[in-house]
């Protein structure tokens, strides 16, 4: 089994993606690590961190449609989430083909198994099919908490918790101090994708879910001009997502990502394009496609940072406070509700921004 080729655009602005998430990533080390010292950091934080905060940027957009108010604790997280869900919607799925640095890792991985082995494992359809509805059985639970579930009141008082306010850092946390089951699972989801490619995003990531769904209402996809095709099969072995491409006329499946693999494997010029319902002519080379799709990320984003709605609320004095008393259970939350805060005589002094030291049992956030 030969390894399909890649559109070298799209492979671009994944390097150059996970290029920029590397540095956040160590920009964002140097930060909390000098805060959990008890030192001042020489480095300012990195609001892109953010973007891995899906849950509480699901939060922020329900927060933003019904009160049309940006989330002041983690606006970049909500920009990020926007952006990335906006350019699924032009181009079909395109966040995970063409920016997801997971989706990297996971086509990455499946290269080096052809490699070494020669091809990638097929799960048996009546696997496959059952453990794909386990993505979007994840995903209907976060919309069944987020949107159902949870009030309005309830969802304001967890973006300003105690938790909510420090949630990149215990995201942080948990991979910088990883338990063994931590590893354990993140082992073997890195050897199984290197024997069945896409093995997280094609079972498991529910973010990948909800951009599939979004995907189907995307006027850009790949499209198949039947009468130009030599049935040749090329575009079907090259799909990733194992799509029977060279019999469709439209990519309507919600694990097409628009990755164009199948284009760059189709000989025949224009039987294979991403274009809109109706246009038979070619309107765009791939690496147009590929240009249109990070535009639209980068114009929602560039949007927030214009509008001055980039940069979180929380001071560095406020976050110094917090992170040097982190491992309080006041940071944690059980069964998705945040914990109150109380205030010790000591931090009230301190002059911590967003505590009521008017009663010193409970704290009133200040958002």
């Amino acid at each position: 089994m030969q390894v399909p080729r890649v559109v070298t655009a799209r492979r671009w602005a994944q390097w150059v993606t996970a290029t920029a998430v590397a540095v956040i990533g160590v920009r964002f080390t140097l930060w909390a690590g000098a805060h959990l010292a008890g030192r001042w950091p020489d480095v300012a934080r990195p609001p892109g961190v953010e973007g891995f905060l899906p849950i509480n940027a699901m939060l922020g957009l329900r927060h933003l449609v019904e009160t049309g108010v940006v989330d002041a604790v983690h606006p970049a997280g909500l920009a990020i989430f926007l952006g990335i869900c906006l350019m699924s919607l032009v181009v079909a799925k395109s966040f995970c083909s063409h920016m997801c640095p997971v989706g990297l890792l996971s086509e990455l991985l499946g290269r080096l198994g052809v490699r070494l082995v020669g091809r990638s494992l097929t799960a048996p359809k009546w696997i496959d099919l059952p453990l794909r509805s386990l993505k979007f059985l994840l995903l209907g639970f976060f919309v069944w908490a987020i949107w159902l579930q949870m009030t309005p009141p309830a969802v304001e008082a967890f973006l300003a918790s105690p938790y909510a306010r420090v949630a990149d850092v215990k995201m942080w946390m948990f991979f910088a101090e990883p338990t063994r089951v931590t590893i354990a699972v993140i082992g073997a989801l890195v050897i199984g994708s290197v024997f069945l490619r896409d093995l997280w995003c094609r079972y498991l990531c529910p973010y990948g879910a909800l951009l599939g769904v979004l995907g189907r209402f995307a006027p850009l996809k790949v499209r198949r001009r039947p009468d130009l095709c030599t049935d040749c099969r090329a575009c079907t072995r090259a799909c990733p997502a194992r799509l029977p491409v060279h019999a469709l006329q439209r990519m309507a499946s919600v694990e097409c990502t628009s990755c164009q693999d199948c284009v760059a494997a189709c000989p025949v010029n224009g039987c294979l394009a991403v274009r809109p319902a109706g246009v038979r002519t070619v309107i765009a080379r791939p690496a147009v496609v590929v240009a249109v799709a990070l535009g639209v990320y980068l114009l929602t984003v560039g949007a927030f940072r214009v509008t001055g709605r980039w940069h979180t609320a929380i001071t560095e004095a406020e976050y110094h406070a917090r992170i040097e008393d982190i491992r309080s259970p006041v940071y944690s939350h059980v069964g998705g509700r945040p914990m109150t805060e109380p205030v010790p005589t000591d931090r009230a002094a301190a002059g911590v921004p967003g505590h009521d030291t008017a009663d010193p049992r409970r704290a009133t956030i200040v958002r």
